[in-house]
């Protein structure tokens, strides 16, 4: 057994190749901090060249310890406590793998490998670059990295090296395990992709403080982080929807979205991204908000630190929450030294950042991407105030208050709606000042549009809360006769005013939005397509092709809206329009909700890789027609050190756009003969409608970041 004893072998000395890498790497990065400072002061071309191959040599290293970590992973090396402490011999190799950013230590070292490869990265776009932005933007990426280095060595309280042994060459028989919730397909693809979208973050700020160095203020250090801040903003899009799509799945509660803090933390940094693609356009179309555009980026990049903040403290519990400890403390220190070095370059540079124009109307294209910006920017300030909530009453009052989903859900209506309306309001708007003319050409239709749509909506809101509530007292063949009566109207009218039986105003808002900007988008795309169809005697489909494919960064964009309408109707009708019964039922037991009959018929048992499910066959019925038969389970883990734990697993079946979703309660030992379980169902309206618009969010992006730079002259001709 050559092979046995070959690994055991490397497995002896992987652990120390690893640390070692991470401590040279220690050098290489301050190595490239020096020699790309000082060559760029004294324009030496062989010191910026080394300080380049340092950043490639930081990759390298980095490269080698995490691949040194995954070593330990799938050998099972116990000897290490990091391995311990996530994995376990029976865990299946794919959760073997991502066991590597399933605690603090690993998952540290996981998000220094992406600063490596986004900083390797910057090294080969910029290989053929005739000036030096890109070496001042590698400083402030290298800066970065040192700190993770330094974190990850273990050298700072609080966080131990993924790389240490146990003491006296102790080996442990088995590992404690992942933590069961994490062991799905959904959270083996969610924190890497969150990750990725996080860090690479820091490649446009890095081109912000580049800008600052350099005092090149104007608008080249947008144009070269541009693709950076779409990949970003996409790769977070995704990262978020699988985070959510994981917590609608294996957290038996029947959503998606809670506003957890670890959540918010997440979504942050989207909404400052989202805030800086728009306001970006101002700069480069204008020559305005250059300051803006800076504050913006390294808010961005800010928050993603304190997410780390948040996560890795303690201070705040949450269900994504690492166990309490002072690294995050270490960067809060980091963000706010960063800060207070940012706010001096921009003292430094103030008289270059003062905009050359100024807004000429508040009825522009202008003024509505700055609203948008400050919607935007508004509500992540509402969010962190929700978030950090808790600790800000603990100091004040010695107690941690809990802030409730309804907050969040309360306060974010109004901007949202607003955000809506502009997406289709933005780009339709004229530069500089609207004339009645585009009023009347761009806007016209698409609020009558929305209105009619609103009308319809409310209808139809009306007759479903009339024909409940009659058919509460009557039968429903006497609610329904009694539809367009004048006792039906004056019930609708008492409905949409009055509190006790409400029809939602912000639904019929969010319709009369949604409808409004498809219809201004859609004009959009048929007036361009039209106009290139006629001057190139072409088909109407290829005119389209076309339009798109010349403008592909305005186009995706108006996809990306398009997608954002589609996820707004979404979250209306899950949100607002759910179905929800709970009960404790045995076998043979039957339950109502809505139009559908649930009976336990049976219950079953199956074996995993390292768990075992049990679980109850349910019966579905719609008017005594068999619709399906679904599985709701838990599953029972056992590792060594954690005892037994277990995992709610969901049954969802999709009808269409809505989804019956049925989660249990703990299962008693008695269940086959006559033990009761509790059984939640849910009936989710529009669910499917959520996952559809991220998707056609996601695509805008492609199409958008598609789009290569070009010459403002050329972009005109376009």
């Amino acid at each position: 057994m050559w092979i046995d004893g070959l690994l055991a072998s490397i497995q002896g000395v992987t652990p120390e190749l690893g640390q070692a890498a991470i401590w040279v790497s220690m050098f290489s990065a301050i190595w490239a901090i020096a020699a790309l400072g000082i060559g760029l002061q004294l324009k030496k071309i062989g010191l910026l060249k080394s300080g380049r191959n340092a950043v490639i040599a930081t990759f390298v290293l980095i490269s080698i310890a995490t691949g040194a970590l995954i070593f330990g992973f799938v050998t099972d090396d116990f000897s290490l406590r990091y391995v311990v402490e996530v994995s376990s011999a029976a865990q299946p190799l794919l959760y073997k793998i991502t066991a590597l950013w399933g605690g603090m230590s690993g998952s540290l070292l996981f998000w220094l490998w992406l600063l490596t490869v986004g900083g390797a990265l910057v090294v080969w776009q910029n290989r053929k670059a005739s000036d030096t932005l890109s070496d001042y933007a590698l400083i402030a990426i290298t800066i970065v990295q040192l700190f993770f280095i330094v974190v990850v060595t273990g050298a700072v309280h609080g966080v131990y090296s993924p790389f240490e042994r146990y003491a006296n060459g102790l080996v442990m028989p088995d590992g404690k395990g992942l933590n069961p919730l994490l062991q799905t397909p959904s959270m083996a693809f969610h924190p890497p992709t969150l990750y990725i979208g996080w860090i690479s973050l820091t490649v446009p700020f890095a081109f912000a403080m580049g800008a600052l160095f350099s005092g090149r203020i104007a608008s080249d250090w947008t144009l070269r982080s541009r693709r950076w801040m779409l990949f970003s903003w996409i790769v977070l899009t995704v990262g978020i929807t699988l985070g959510g799509h994981w917590a609608y799945q294996e957290l038996g509660w029947g959503g998606y979205w809670a506003w957890d803090p670890v959540e918010n933390a997440s979504f942050m940094p989207w909404l400052l991204g989202t805030a800086y693609l728009h306001s970006v356009m101002i700069q480069e179309k204008r020559n305005m908000l250059k300051l803006w555009n800076i504050l913006l980026i390294t808010l961005a990049f800010q928050f993603t630190l304190l997410g780390t903040f948040i996560t890795r403290s303690g201070v705040i519990s949450s269900v994504h929450s690492f166990a309490q400890s002072d690294i995050g403390w270490y960067f809060l220190g980091f963000i706010l030294a960063s800060t207070a070095g940012i706010v001096l370059l921009i003292v430094y540079r103030w008289q270059r950042l003062k905009s050359a124009n100024r807004l000429e109307s508040l009825l522009s294209r202008e003024s509505a991407f700055v609203l948008n910006n400050w919607l935007l920017v508004g509500l992540t300030m509402i969010i962190l105030w929700g978030t950090l909530w808790p600790i800000i009453s603990e100091a004040i009052s010695g107690e941690k208050a809990t802030v409730p989903e309804s907050f969040f859900n309360k306060v974010v209506i109004i901007p949202g709606l607003l955000l809506l309306f502009l997406t289709g309001a933005g780009p339709i708007i004229s530069w500089k000042k609207i004339t009645l003319n585009n009023f009347r050409r761009m806007f016209v239709l698409p609020i009558i549009y929305g209105l009619v749509a609103a009308g319809v909506a409310w209808l139809f809101l009306a007759y479903r809360t009339y024909t409940i509530n009659v058919a509460a007292e009557e039968d429903m063949a006497t609610a329904v006769s009694d539809v367009a009566t004048p006792n039906f109207f004056v019930q609708v009218w008492e409905s949409l005013i009055f509190k006790d039986q409400p029809i939602p105003i912000y639904s019929l808002l969010c319709v009369f939005a949604s409808v409004f900007v498809v219809v201004a988008i859609v004009a959009e795309f048929y007036r361009g397509a039209k106009l290139r169809t006629k001057r190139q005697q072409t088909s109407f489909f290829n005119g389209l092709i076309n339009l798109i494919q010349r403008n592909k960064r305005r186009y995706g964009g108006y996809i990306i809206h398009i997608g954002i309408v589609i996820v707004y109707i979404g979250i209306m009708g899950s949100k607002g329009y759910f179905l929800l019964e709970s009960k404790s039922l045995q076998l043979g037991d039957s339950m109502e909700v809505g139009a559908y009959q649930f009976t336990v018929e049976n219950t079953f048992r199956e074996q995993g890789e390292n768990y075992d499910q049990v679980g109850i066959i349910v019966d579905v019925e719609k008017d005594g027609k068999h619709v399906t038969k679904m599985k709701p389970a838990r599953n029972y883990y056992f590792t060594a050190g954690q005892g037994e734990t277990d995992t709610i697993e969901s049954a969802i079946h999709a009808i269409g756009l809505n989804d019956i979703y049925i989660a249990i309660g703990d299962l008693p030992p008695n269940l086959d003969d006559g033990g009761l379980v509790n059984v939640q169902i849910y009936q989710n309206p529009l669910i499917k409608v959520v996952w559809i618009g991220v998707f056609v969010m996601v695509l805008g992006g492609l199409v958008a970041i598609a789009q290569k730079h070009v010459h403002k002259s050329q972009e005109a001709m376009a």
